[in-house]
């Protein structure tokens, strides 16, 4: 009995020391040397609790992902539709909040083993279907909406308990909730529709010189590697390898791969913003805008899937580079749903809370499809079941008052 309690009370250490280790160095960067110099233990002590880095590391997201259902299990109390799904939200933020190193691990998993985050939301967003199932209309997709709910608190919690690390204020979460209750459109008479997928023309009369050839022949080939292998397995020398540029010729233009990374994430930050632009210039409607600029950012995220990959990596290599990204498009997105609240079409809410509900939404239905789905294309079902959950919120899918 002693001996297992010992046991127990071991392996309990390693894992407390693997969540140090994982959250100062990442999941590439960790070692069974690091977790054990950490817990004061020797490598082979650690391989008789544990296989490898990878079982240490599964074992953690097993942690975090069964606490988090649990807890929603118990705490899941309501009498209406909305009430079930904001306990299941709180929950979540609550949960997050009370484990954010945990967390933090956790959100490397989609770049360690996509497996075990299919497993992950396959049981969390469950949770959400089984209190909407029967009571949806008819031509709206389950899983879909399923994932737009838990979108709207997404970035929201990433946001301020992650990368401000301070507290959620209760206007915040407010105004998630005034969304998944009622939408964005404060007139109530938006109806979404589809829109026709445009090309971004690229300017083939443009003249480079050399340097700016070279240069974009090394952003081409980082490109492809980083969303192919991920960055962490492409090493300087591949990239010259895959571009036909000598190493040396390569540290010309970039200090090191960090900067390679950073040129790619600004790159691809532009190209939405591009392609939102080619999407919503003849529209002044807040609603029309967002109607249209949710389709242009699901049909660049289904054509590139891989770039997507790089950016939501590249928080994990600098936690500045990432966060840079979102925040990019944070600011510019505040500002045009304040116009629209000016303007009588937006719900007056915190423009800011709303801006990350909106892209948290977007962030998690595009996963779900063009990611977990490895891939595959997205329904007009699925599109307008997000649109109309954007727009008219619970009271707009539902068969039934919420």
């Amino acid at each position: 009995m002693e001996r297992t309690l010992r046991g127990k009370r071991t392996r309990e250490k390693i894992l407390e020391s693997a969540i140090a280790t994982f959250k100062e160095n990442g999941f590439k960067k960790a070692s069974i040397k690091k977790i054990a110099e950490r817990v004061g233990l020797s490598n082979a002590s650690i391989y008789r609790y544990f296989k490898n880095k990878e079982e240490i590391y599964f074992a953690l997201v097993k942690r975090f992902e069964d606490g988090l259902i649990e807890k929603i299990k118990e705490e899941k109390r309501g009498k209406t539709t909305l009430e079930l799904i904001k306990s299941i939200l709180l929950s979540y933020i609550n949960y997050i909040r009370e484990n954010t190193t945990l967390y933090d691990i956790f959100r490397e998993v989609e770049f360690v083993n996509k497996d075990l985050v299919r497993d992950f939301y396959k049981k969390l967003i469950n949770e959400i279907e089984n209190v909407l199932k029967e009571k949806t209309k008819k031509n709206i997709d389950l899983e879909t909406l399923s994932f737009s709910i838990l979108g709207s608190v997404y970035f929201i919690v990433i946001n301020y308990l992650i990368w401000d690390g301070k507290e959620i204020e209760n206007k915040k979460l407010e105004a998630a909730f005034n969304l998944i209750e009622s939408g964005i459109d404060r007139r109530g008479d938006f109806k979404p529709y589809i829109v026709e997928e445009r090309e971004i023309k690229e300017k083939n009369d443009e003249i480079l010189t050399k340097g700016e050839e070279t240069k974009r022949k090394i952003l081409s080939s980082a490109e492809k590697l980083f969303g192919e292998k991920g960055y962490s397995e492409t090493q300087i020398m591949d990239i010259a390898r895959e571009s036909g540029i000598g190493l040396g010729t390569i540290y010309l233009y970039f200090n090191s791969k960090k900067e390679i990374l950073w040129e790619l994430v600004r790159y691809i930050n532009y190209l939405l913003r591009r392609k939102s632009w080619e999407y919503t210039k003849d529209f002044n409607d807040r609603r029309e805008i967002e109607n249209a600029g949710f389709q242009a950012f699901f049909h660049l995220f289904r054509n590139i899937s891989n770039d997507y990959r790089i950016v939501r990596e590249a928080e994990f290599v600098d936690r500045e580079i990432g966060a840079w990204y979102y925040k990019r498009l944070l600011s510019p997105y505040k500002k045009g749903l304040e116009i629209g609240m000016k303007f009588g079409e937006i719900i007056k809410t915190d423009p800011e809370a709303l801006a990350l509900s909106l892209m948290g939404i977007g962030h998690c239905v595009g996963m779900k499809w063009f990611v977990l789905e490895e891939g595959k294309d997205m329904s007009k079902r699925a599109t307008l079941t997000t649109l109309n959950f954007i727009m008219h919120g619970l009271k707009g899918v539902l068969k039934e008052e919420v």
